[in-house]
């Protein structure tokens, strides 16, 4: 009996996770192998250890998800011919893997070896002045990021602290998306925004890729499209309201109007009426001799 109402309630937390996502997911045609990771709740004493050996404050959002459970995955497979192939994965890592992602430089390193902070050639006063977009994290010790989400090699989700100063708590984060040519693009401004941004997404592939200029590979357009019909049509009209730039449109009423003939000239006519006028003559004559 015990055991029974254990599992129960491990559902209910379980279920209260992924916000009922695994009932629509295993109800979906061609989903198999819908697969919720369990973890322990981490302990306090982890969280406070990391903002100290890191200098920072967890969010409070964060801070909850952590001592309910200790990271995330939930991965669900598609059947294709018989095989099960790996579509969907929703990730947050843990405390012991909430690593920075600038590391320190290792002494046995070339002195004059390239680095992320080469990036940063632009100017401090330069960013931000559109006023629209956020101002991107740096690399070098101005921004504090720490990788939550490894996206399967196709970029990388981070939580990260902005406008750092050494030795000073860093306490305000966002969560930004970094792609493989080391873009910064905003996602939100919380971690509750992005979980249920996760969670909606269905962990589909290169889903952050949504809100970057270019958008996802037509590979990864295709299951989303029949995962997600209703929200990848509408991000296709975020990105690109007119509809112009990325879809080719066609006109039937252009492209398959025939030809206009040409009208016949008027000798021609002429011609014509001549000879439609000779028969009924030739018949008059014909009647008169007879």
């Amino acid at each position: 009996m015990e055991e029974s109402k254990d599992n129960m309630t491990f559902k209910g937390v379980a279920e209260r996770l992924t916000l009922g996502i695994t009932r629509i997911l295993e109800n979906m045609p061609g989903v198999v192998d819908v697969r919720f990771a369990e973890r322990d709740p981490a302990e306090k004493r982890c969280l406070l250890s990391w903002e100290q050996k890191n200098t920072c404050i967890l969010p409070e959002d964060l801070r909850d998800f952590y001592l309910t459970t200790d990271g995330f995955t939930l991965s669900w497979s598609v059947k294709l011919d018989n095989e099960r192939v790996p579509i969907g994965c929703m990730m947050v890592n843990s405390v012991s893997r909430l690593c920075p992602l600038l590391q320190p430089v290792s002494p046995f390193s070339l002195p004059n070896a390239p680095t992320l902070a080469d990036l940063d050639w632009e100017e401090s006063g330069t960013e931000g002045e559109s006023g629209c977009a956020p101002a991107a994290p740096h690399f070098d010790p101005r921004s504090r990021i720490f990788e939550l989400d490894s996206c399967s090699g196709n970029g990388k989700v981070c939580l990260v602290y902005k406008n750092c100063t050494p030795g000073v708590v860093a306490q305000n984060s966002e969560m930004w998306f970094l792609d493989r040519s080391l873009c910064w693009h905003f996602l939100t401004a919380t971690f509750t925004s992005y979980y249920r941004l996760m969670i909606t997404h269905l962990g589909l592939p290169e889903w952050q890729y949504a809100f970057t200029p270019y958008g996802p590979s037509p590979q990864a357009k295709q299951w989303a499209s029949l995962y997600q019909p209703l929200i990848f049509s509408t991000e296709l009209s975020a990105v690109d309201p007119a509809g112009d730039s990325y879809v080719n449109k066609l006109d039937p009423t252009k492209a398959f109007r025939g030809k206009t003939k040409a009208p016949m000239p008027k000798k021609k006519q002429a011609v014509q009426c001549g000879s439609a006028k000779n028969p009924s003559s030739t018949g008059r004559h014909s009647g008169a001799k007879r």
